[in-house]
């Protein structure tokens, strides 16, 4: 990884979250119209694919730090920007985590009835993650291409290759077609 550029490497990862979210979505569809014969097999997927969800955007937003304080230092006092969506993270994190706890309990409760709650958490996970990941890519990198040297690109380059070893395959399979 070392080498690349880091903001196509963040956009990428941005490309196969959001390709694993628009997955669990397609199968609340799925769950919603199918009998109780699919209910199980589609909620357990949903609920692997939730977990997952959970995992690859809290590897990403720690690969993401790898951006954000050298970015900081660069922009000083104009930083604002990133301070909102480094403090972003947490609530996009926790919306994931809702989502795997309403799957959860639809599974318990073997309910396939009351779809609603999980609607709604998704559409506000997908409107959140959709807004933060556009914003990043349209405000932030491009900021991140106007601040920082040759060097420091450099320095995150490496800081992602570093972390690379560290980070789930998970990660990795949500990025592949």
């Amino acid at each position: 990884m070392q080498g690349l550029d880091p903001l196509a490497t963040l956009k990428d990862e941005h490309s196969g979250i959001l390709r694993l979210l628009y997955s669990i979505d397609r199968q609340l569809g799925w769950l919603e119209s199918s009998g109780p014969d699919m209910f199980q097999r589609i909620l357990g997927s949903m609920r692997r694919k939730s977990g997952r969800l959970s995992h690859d955007l809290q590897v990403h937003f720690q690969r993401e730090n790898a951006l954000y304080p050298i970015l900081e230092k660069r922009m000083g006092p104009d930083a604002e920007t990133v301070r909102v969506m480094r403090q972003e993270h947490q609530q996009l994190l926790d919306r994931a985590l809702a989502v795997r706890s309403e799957i959860s309990r639809m599974v318990v409760s073997g309910d396939s009835v009351r779809t609603w709650g999980l609607v709604a958490l998704l559409q506000e996970l997908r409107g959140g993650l959709s807004d933060h990941m556009s914003r990043e890519e349209r405000v932030l990198f491009w900021l991140a291409e106007l601040w920082l040297s040759r060097v420091d690109r450099k320095r995150v380059s490496f800081d992602l290759s570093q972390m690379g070893g560290r980070s789930n395959s998970s990660l990795k399979r949500s990025l592949s077609p």
